[in-house]
């Protein structure tokens, strides 16, 4: 079988199976906002969608104090028992919010398997601890900023909670959005809202978020990058803000091609980054260690896997991406 045979059966096999893996991808605000909204939960016991559904409340907590406060209510916790749940039933149907928090849920399933299968710190992994050593004064202090936001992450994983000051800018904007929708109509609650909103917004710098500080610390490697496509070596944190750049890809969608429906999605992303056979293979161990690529996948080209990536055609243009380390 020649090269260009080998390539164009291996990428129509891919391309299946990513169109698969991207409808699945695209409806999981909706999915998830059918199955957290179903009232028999027997049938949806999955840990990632009870885990949406737990942070999904945490946030509507947060904004019931939040207006509880800008009311000047001396115990504001006492009015989440009545905030609350039309809170979160408001927030389950964005699904902008949703999809995020099930990228996070992922990330945190990530980090929870490596934890128990290979006793990966959960917070301080090995590319962290060189940098925060090292002579480079930004990276030294990037490293020290994401190794205290990674272990404030952690603490607010084991309990399902998740600050709306950690959320992503256009997040924040969705929630608080949806705030102003719930409270529409009463003229009080609706300065409440206002208030609360300017007292969420002036503790908010996105600039500060974990998500933001990995990103800023895998530019700041510049072409060192290459060795956070390693999770095991930089953690998930580092590891998908990584994939992410190097491939163009959202950072929530790199973390939701970590589950199983998604792994066209994983080994085209991890090709179109520029890692090699072995370290795909690597890769894929780390994540996914009772998987094993499909044959022919080494004829697929960085290029190729962008192409199919962004919707082109295999085989145009030069090869892209990070050069594999050899």
């Amino acid at each position: 079988m020649g090269e260009l045979e080998k390539t164009g059966g291996i990428a129509s096999a891919m391309r299946s199976e990513l169109k698969r893996g991207d409808r699945v991808l695209g409806a999981r605000g909706v999915v998830l906002r059918h199955i957290i909204g179903c009232e028999d939960r027997a049938m949806f016991s999955d840990a990632i969608v009870a885990r949406v559904r737990g942070l999904a409340n945490d946030v509507a907590a947060q904004l019931a104090i939040s207006l509880a406060e800008a009311a000047g209510e001396k115990e504001p916790e006492q009015w989440v028992e009545h905030l609350a749940e039309p809170l979160a039933g408001a927030l389950i149907d964005e699904p902008m919010l949703l999809e995020h928090l099930h990228s996070v849920s992922m990330e945190w399933q990530l980090t929870e398997s490596l934890e128990r299968r290979a006793g990966m710190d959960p917070a301080l992994s090995p590319l962290l601890q060189t940098l925060i050593s090292a002579d480079d004064p930004n990276a030294s202090s990037l490293a020290m900023d994401l190794l205290t936001g990674q272990a404030a992450f952690v603490r607010h994983m084991q309990r399902m909670t998740l600050p709306l000051v950690e959320l992503p800018a256009d997040v924040l904007f969705a929630v608080l959005n949806t705030l102003r929708g719930v409270v529409a109509g009463d003229l009080s609650f609706e300065q409440h809202a206002r208030t609360a909103e300017h007292a969420i917004r002036t503790q908010y710098d996105e600039s500060t978020t974990r998500i933001a500080v990995a990103n800023r610390l895998v530019r700041a490697l510049g072409a060192g990058a290459f060795a956070a496509l390693s999770v095991s070596h930089a953690g998930v944190a580092v590891f998908l803000s990584a994939l992410a750049a190097a491939t163009g890809e959202t950072r929530d969608d790199v973390a939701s091609s970590t589950g199983e429906s998604q792994l066209a999605r994983l080994a085209l992303s991890l090709r179109a980054a520029g890692l090699g056979d072995k370290e795909i293979e690597r890769e894929f161990f780390a994540i996914h260690p009772d998987i094993t690529l499909p044959d022919n996948f080494a004829a697929l080209r960085g290029n190729d896997a962008q192409a199919l990536l962004t919707g082109g055609t295999p085989g145009s243009g030069p090869d892209s991406g990070y050069e594999p380390e050899r």
